[in-house]
């Protein structure tokens, strides 16, 4: 077994919570603190490949973790989402299920909860409709449950009819003026991009009396 001299450890300046050892080969590695000080190394002390190879392992976790904390302080997400950004920084298997499980038991990390603050987002402020709102909520791969619920609530506070009213004075659509074809086309495609039903649409319409 091929052993290594160890020649210096200090901690680093960019990331505090991290040890760095340079070796008499003058190869440089890196250790997550924690594991550190759970068997902890000195100047003049021998470490294998294999001892290596395991701080390795240990601080691609780390950085695994890191990465996601960057990802979850810009904004809340969903564990699917969460986990495909993490693929996409090249992480493995392993240590993206290992860090979407600890962020779980932490309550960083937690469906319900983003589903909510999603669907007032997407419904508060953009003012969409059911058919918008479930297709944006299928991407993130929410339990059916989860997601049917989210949506049932979400329009319990927010009126369908009074979010389509919302778009039509934002369309600058007066009550009791009929819409010639042209007009009539452009704000029903209008409203059915926005993700409305059309017999809600329709109710709408009668009740300014544009149709």
């Amino acid at each position: 077994m091929i052993k290594h001299k160890i020649i210096k450890i200090k901690r680093s300046k960019k990331y505090s919570d991290r040890i760095i050892i340079y070796l008499e080969n003058k190869s440089v590695f890196r250790i997550p603190e924690d594991a550190f000080v759970l068997a902890p190394k000195f100047v003049g002390d021998f470490i294998s490949n294999e001892e290596i190879e395991l701080y390795g392992a240990k601080m691609r976790l780390q950085e695994t973790k890191d990465a996601a904390y960057r990802l979850l302080s810009y904004r809340m997400r969903s564990v699917a989402e969460l986990e495909k950004r993490l693929k996409l920084k090249e992480f493995n298997e392993i240590e993206i299920s290992f860090t979407i499980d600890y962020l779980i038991k932490l309550d960083y990390l937690n469906d319900k909860t983003f589903a909510k603050a999603f669907v007032q987002d997407k419904v508060k402020n953009k003012k969409i409709g059911p058919i918008a709102l479930r297709v944006e909520l299928i991407q993130h791969k929410l339990e059916t449950e989860v997601l049917e619920k989210t949506i049932i609530d979400v329009y319990k506070k927010y009126d369908l009819r009074q979010l389509i009213i919302s778009h039509l004075i934002k369309k600058k659509v007066h009550k009791n003026s009929l819409l010639n074809v042209k007009e009539r086309n452009r704000l029903d495609n209008y409203l059915k991009r926005k993700g409305f039903y059309w017999d809600s649409i329709i109710e709408v319409y009668q009740e300014w009396g544009i149709i």
